[in-house]
């Protein structure tokens, strides 16, 4: 087939692949910079874009001819991805362009003849156009994609930016992360151990005070969960004494309660 440039069927006019990168490169500035989600792009993105193209070419186009170049491009973005999606073609990332069988480029040339712009070449903007109409893109529903894995891996340029890149404006500043030292345990006195059960020192058990047979105060410790039972008196005129189970209760240490008494 014998086709013509792809520069015959992309460029006419003033226009030329310079003034479309600044139109290009405008819009997607100023579409990230405005969160712009929306499929018109508005007034204020064609002035500004057209105002680039005028201080760096000294071409001044009018809004009309801005908008239909932005609709030139959308159809370019469009078309391209109808050609790679045909069975049989093939992008080749490396030489730059779209190998596919003769019946395949008849057969788009048949349904649409500006299909054939990239007979030669690749979109020399696609993804940029990408970020700037992939949006617009409609899932098919019934279309099942197959993924293939391999082995090997293939390059991506970096000359272009991203759909995802962040200008500088809008990255977010975070402060480092400090990990907090771990922080040493150190004995005052040494020597002393600490107690395992961290509750008492007191030794378990239950605390009964005894009045002896000469009337002095006696501490004793039952560690077994049986009743008390009565002391032994070496004088038998003195009756019972009165024990308590908490020999610091103040209370429970009256001379009243547990002082002998002597029976008549």
């Amino acid at each position: 087939m014998n086709i013509p440039p792809q520069a015959s069927f992309l460029y006419n006019g003033a226009w030329s692949p310079e003034t479309d990168t600044i139109l290009v490169d405008t819009l997607l500035r100023l579409k990230r910079e405005m969160g712009w989600v929306l499929k018109e792009f508005p007034i204020y993105f064609l002035i500004t874009a057209g105002r680039e193209i005028e201080k760096r070419f000294g071409v001044r186009f009018l809004e009309e001819e801005l908008s239909a170049r932005v609709q030139a491009l959308h159809t370019r973005y469009l078309t391209f991805k109808e050609v790679v999606r045909q069975p049989g073609a093939r992008w080749d990332f490396p030489t730059k362009s779209v190998t596919a069988p003769e019946n395949v480029w008849q057969k788009l040339c048949t349904r649409n003849p500006f299909a054939l712009a990239y007979y030669h070449e690749e979109e020399p903007h696609h993804r940029k156009l990408a970020c700037l109409f992939g949006m617009d893109d409609v899932k098919v529903e019934d279309e099942k994609e197959v993924i293939l894995l391999s082995d090997g891996s293939v390059t991506l340029s970096h000359d272009e930016p991203s759909c995802y890149e962040v200008s500088r404006a809008m990255e977010e500043v975070n402060s480092p992360v400090v990990i907090p030292p771990v922080t040493a345990r150190r004995k005052l006195f040494g020597g002393i151990e600490e107690p395992e059960d961290r509750e008492s020192t007191t030794e378990l058990g239950i605390y009964f005070i005894d009045v002896t047979s000469d009337g002095h105060l006696r501490t004793r410790l039952e560690k077994d969960r049986s009743l008390p039972k009565k002391p032994s008196m070496a004088n038998g005129e003195a009756s019972t004494s009165v024990r308590v189970s908490h020999g610091s209760s103040c209370g429970s240490n009256s001379p009243n309660s547990w002082w002998p008494k002597l029976k008549n």
